[in-house]
């Protein structure tokens, strides 16, 4: 049975709920910011702030929104380990 969320399934190749976290954050990441209770009750996983701490250490820069509602807050991907930063480099040029 297939995981909805969102109202889309979730592709069977995210067997855990570790999985789960990882394919909503980056599914999701240009869309809504996700909510702690979009974790707990379309996925399930109560504990989900172990998998965002993992991920976290893990290299990806996941922000927490707080909320005027107590205990709601929001979660975003800001950028993966993998992502690649535009770097700008300055090159000397002789002075002629």
């Amino acid at each position: 049975m297939s995981v909805i969320f969102r109202g889309q399934p979730i592709p069977d190749y995210a067997k855990s709920k570790h999985d789960k976290v990882k394919y909503v954050l980056t599914r999701y990441r240009d869309s809504e910011p996700i909510s702690n209770g979009e974790f707990i009750y379309e996925l399930n996983f109560s504990r989900f702030g172990s998998s965002i701490h993992n991920l976290r250490q893990e290299g990806w820069d996941i922000v927490t929104l707080p909320s005027k509602k107590q205990g709601l807050c929001f979660y975003y991907l800001r950028s993966l380990p993998t992502d690649v930063e535009k770097e700008v480099q300055l090159r000397l040029v002789p002075n002629d």
